[in-house]
């Protein structure tokens, strides 16, 4: 009886399957058509076509069939067909899986997936076929991706290996729970005096069911209950039966206890508290009303199942969608959610709030010299310090690498106490992180530079508060790093400024935009000009004049200095080849200096870069001077060295720009090997009025000698000037009392008329004679 049953469902069910069958295969040649062989592919699909059509034949035959009770030969067809289907997929992973194409392997191993699961729907109610269906479609896409034989391929594979196990274990259960619905069935048609073995048959099922069941009555008393009920509750049946629902301390479930009472289904899903053993749990239950023959309410039946794993892991995703990964704070979304709240409270009750934007000053050289580890770690601890010093009502997030936020709602209605209060925050915090931290044996010292907003106007968004704070932190890092900036809108205008002009940058060289000034450097001893300096200038056709002071700092953040570095000296270094050519009968060129930047310096390629310039000028090596600052220098001196000491076993010289001007400058004359050093000119501008800066003057000059240093002299512009450095014997000097840095056709001008001799120099030189 059972398997006549079941073949008739089977039967029933199977145009379904069909119709899913060619959906399916129609998707499977649209998207890969063109992608494969399309002969293959259409041969494929012919066949699908075919085998539907023999089994839908086979339906009707089934259906018109009078000898359809031969349940024997209407198997076989049924089978037949299934084992055909199967086959038709089953031979896709050996037709087409497309080797190194990621997107259409996971097209193809969606679609076997999707035909699996909807199989089971349909064929399940004959265990053996859908479990032989099963291991024919998806076992030949196993043995595919272990052929593959990379690993994610095999990753791949273990995970379909796990899926046909659950398919096969679900389709198990459907096929038993179908033949329990079966017996259900047989159990209600049996003869009226069978009705006591019926009764026991559907208890037993009552009490097998994983799913809580129970009934009461209309006072809400539980008449019954089964099995999967009394553990779900984790309470004695005995404790269960009689008990009046009314009497529960969770009063969550009892609107859904009461509605069949009222002739309507009841719901509810949500926490619950268990009355015996007061155990937490979260819950979905339904209940319906139960009638009598007359149709009148004579109780409920309620449902009830226990969802709290899933409610876990759903807490657990949306806990993750708004917290960071790393440090378990809220992330951007979370602090932009609280400062729409908190521009809404503003707009209604002025309240004003701050934002703090942070950022840790070098951490890039923690996790570039420690490792990324290490960087985690100090994030995290970073994190935990930053919470612990703000008041429980405020909210810190990190919204990226080593930038975190701090908000800080309702300070008050007063924008000077509101002011007043984000203040001291800032103080405490850097006042946190100036305790060191001890990771992994290492003891970081780190600082942080703040930038503070505040809420000001109806109209301003999240973003814009954001981006206020993030332009008042950049003020705090260009003021030195470890200190608190408050936005301005001058600030605003700023940074609109300075996109505007890394747009207009990025086209300067392809424009022809760029050019270069030459500035003389100058011998005391015989007043020859014996090279120069080579300085950027820049005409924009949308901007103008631009100043190096603007447009190199953003050139450096932009990274386009690298580029722009690399122009500057190839064309110094041709222009000064060619000068020495052109008047090797007059002058004594010798040196042409340029100016490198930090981010240039440390390019992997520079060392080459320089060589390639050098081979392909034909330029003498000891002529190119690059002037390095001492920026570049106090990253990491070692690593400093070491390149610096490659340049010069290339035979290229070194100076150090702007001497006099770094804390720590005298120190490095020892470690590092400098060829020159030059005298800032913010010294030299004071020789006539400060005692301090000619007794450092003379000092350095002094200590330039015992570390046979030659010295340039910077910003020389008046006689007085000159005659002071003079006799203090320094090699060169630079400045406008020779010449302002002049074009190259000024400065070839130049030359030409004087023959590579300074005469302004010339005359100083008389008249100094002459008082002599």
């Amino acid at each position: 009886m059972h398997i006549y049953k079941q073949l008739r469902e089977a039967y029933n069910n199977l145009t379904l399957s069909i119709l899913g069958v060619i959906a399916n295969a129609l998707v499977f040649i649209f998207i890969f058509f063109g992608h494969t062989n399309n002969t293959t592919l259409m041969i494929w699909g012919v066949s699908i076509l075919l085998i539907s059509t023999f089994r839908y034949v086979s339906i009707l035959k089934y259906k018109t069939d009078k000898t359809s009770l031969y349940v024997g030969k209407w198997q076989k067809f049924l089978f037949i067909g299934i084992v055909l289907s199967a086959l038709s997929w089953g031979i896709t992973p050996f037709l087409f899986f497309i080797p190194g194409n990621y997107i259409y392997q996971m097209v193809l191993i969606v679609i076997l997936a999707g035909v699996s699961a909807g199989s089971i729907s349909t064929l399940a109610h004959i265990r053996f076929n859908i479990q032989l269906y099963l291991i024919i479609v998806i076992v030949p896409l196993i043995v595919e991706l272990l052929f593959q034989k990379t690993e994610i391929h095999n990753d791949i594979a273990l995970l379909v290996s796990l899926y046909l196990l659950l398919l096969l274990t679900v389709a198990k259960r459907f096929n038993q729970t179908y033949l329990n619905s079966i017996t259900s069935q047989l159990m209600f048609e049996q003869k009226r005096e069978e009705s006591l073995e019926s009764e026991q048959k559907f208890k037993a099922i009552f009490k097998s069911v994983p799913i809580g069941v129970l009934f009461y009555d209309t006072n809400l008393v539980i008449q019954e209950v089964n099995d999967s009920f009394v553990d779900f509750i984790a309470a004695p049946k005995d404790f269960l039966i009689g008990l009046d629902l009314e009497k529960s301390r969770d009063r969550s479930l009892i609107p859904a206890f009461k509605a069949p009472l009222d002739g309507i289904s009841g719901f509810y899903e949500g926490p619950y508290t268990t009355l015996y053993r007061q155990k937490d749990l979260w819950v979905s239950m339904t209940t319906s009303p139960l009638r009598n023959s007359k149709n009148k309410i004579i109780g409920a039946v309620g449902i009830i199942t226990d969802i709290t794993e899933r409610m876990l892991t759903q807490l657990q995703i949306e806990h993750q969608a708004h917290h960071d990964t790393l440090t378990d704070i809220p992330n951007r979304a979370n602090l932009k959610r609280e400062i729409a709240k908190n521009i809404i409270r503003f707009q209604r009750h002025r309240v004003i709030f701050a934002i703090i934007f942070l950022d840790l000053d070098h951490f890039k050289n923690i996790n570039d010299s420690l490792g990324h580890d290490v960087g985690d770690k100090l994030l995290i601890e970073t994190a935990t310090r930053l919470k612990e010093s703000i008041r429980d009502e405020d909210m810190v997030a990190r919204i990226g690498g080593d930038e975190f936020v701090i908000l800080l709602p309702d300070l008050s209605i007063d924008e000077f106490e509101a002011a007043k209060s984000a203040e001291i925050v800032s103080q405490k915090i850097h006042e946190t992180l100036s305790t060191p931290f001890l990771i992994d044996g290492y003891t970081l010292n780190i600082s942080s530079s703040l930038g503070i907003t505040f809420i000001n106007t109806h109209s301003q968004s999240e973003e814009e508060l954001l981006k206020h704070a993030d332009i008042a932190m950049y003020e705090s890092k260009k003021e030195g790093r470890n200190t608190t900036r408050f936005y301005q809108e001058s600030m605003d205008q700023w940074i609109k400024r300075r996109l505007e002009v890394e747009n207009e940058l990025k086209n300067a060289i392809k424009n022809n935009e760029l050019r270069l000034v030459y500035q003389p450097i100058v011998e005391f001893v015989n007043s020859k000009v014996i090279g120069m300096e080579a300085l950027i200038r820049w005409k924009s056709q949308k901007l103008g004049d631009m100043y190096p002071d603007e447009f190199i700092a953003i050139a450096e953040e932009s990274g386009m200095i690298l580029s722009i570095g690399e122009w500057v000296m190839q064309e110094a270094v041709s222009q000064f080849i060619t000068w020495q050519k052109k008047f090797a009968h007059t002058t004594d060129l010798k040196k042409i200096a340029v100016n490198v930047s930090v981010h240039q310096f440390n390019a992997p390629d520079f060392l080459t870069q320089v060589e390639n310039i050098i081979t392909q000028s034909g330029i003498v090596k000891e002529h190119l001077e690059l002037e390095l600052t001492e920026s570049i220098i106090v990253k990491d001196i070692s690593g400093v060295r070491a390149k610096m000491q490659q340049l010069r076993d290339l035979g290229v010289n070194l100076s150090i720009d702007d001497f006099g001007t770094g804390y720590s400058s005298l120190s490095y004359l020892k470690k590092l090997p400098f060829t020159t050093l030059k005298i800032d000119k913010s010294f030299t501008q004071d020789i006539g009025h400060d005692i301090d800066d000619k007794e450092l003057i003379s000092t350095i000059i002094t200590i330039a000698e015992n570390f046979n240093l030659e010295v340039i002299i910077e910003g020389v512009e008046t006689y007085e000037q000159y005659a002071f450095v003079n006799e203090r014997k320094a090699t060169f000097m630079q400045g406008y009392f020779c010449s302002k840095p002049m074009e190259k056709e000024s400065f070839e001008a130049m030359l030409t008329s004087t023959n590579g001799i300074c005469p302004i120099m010339t005359d100083a030189q008389t008249n100094t004679k002459e008082k002599i």
